[in-house]
């Protein structure tokens, strides 16, 4: 799920469309981006996605990511990304709530990543894609600086995310004041990933790639 601006059919998006769409899109970004230990429950996965929108004072009502299991299994348990959107003394009193966010995260765990914004009535947004845990490598030659520069602490491996969808953001959204340089440098990467790995399939089809040359050029 990611929202699209057709300019021929939908009129220009106001600053507040532009500015919920840019916030849920950096907490998209931000949980894409997370590293955190092997084990990590969702419910503490869940304040990488919400945080941009907690600062503008915006919630979304459901939950930020679910399990994606073979044959369509499409809401697979035993994990979740969420609660973030309601009190802890809920939590605490509901043992689905507690089983499914505070199940430990492991690597190979294949779940969406879909933080959203909808207000009432009138419209709303949400940017989905998948990711599968994978762990990081500590001594990896392909990455020419490491990520733990002075070595990791615990006993426990680290883990980030790989993304799996290959579809543009909507950069007619995207108000690109709010984004930090981490953010452009993330979108700008992943938007070159989506052209090198659709173009080969769209053939002598011209419009359709130019439109992705368009959607997918550097912000």
């Amino acid at each position: 799920t990611k929202p699209s601006l057709d300019a021929g059919i939908a009129p220009s998006p106001s600053d507040e469309q532009r500015r919920c769409y840019t916030r849920v899109l950096q907490g998209h970004v931000g949980l894409a981006q997370a590293i955190f230990p092997c084990g990590t429950p969702g419910l503490m996965l869940d304040t990488f996605a919400r945080a941009p929108l907690w600062n503008d004072g915006l919630v979304y009502g459901h939950g930020t990511g679910h399990g994606i299991g073979a044959y369509l299994n499409v809401h697979e348990g035993p994990i979740g990304i969420g609660g973030g959107n309601v009190p802890g003394d809920i939590i605490r009193s509901n043992p689905r709530m507690q089983a499914y966010y505070l199940e430990p995260i492991e690597a190979g765990m294949y779940v969406s990543n879909e933080p959203g914004f909808y207000k009432d009535g009138e419209w709303g947004i949400r940017i989905e894609s998948d990711i599968v845990s994978e762990v990081v490598p500590e001594n990896d030659s392909n990455e020419k600086s490491s990520l733990f520069p002075y070595g990791r602490t615990g006993n426990r491996a680290f883990l980030r995310f790989q993304y799996m969808t290959q579809v543009p953001m909507c950069k007619k959204l995207i108000d690109i004041s709010l984004l930090n340089e981490g953010e452009i440098k993330w979108l700008n990467e992943y938007h070159k990933g989506v052209l090198e790995a659709l173009t080969p399939l769209l053939g002598n089809d011209g419009r359709a790639l130019s439109w992705l040359q368009a959607e997918t050029a550097p912000l």
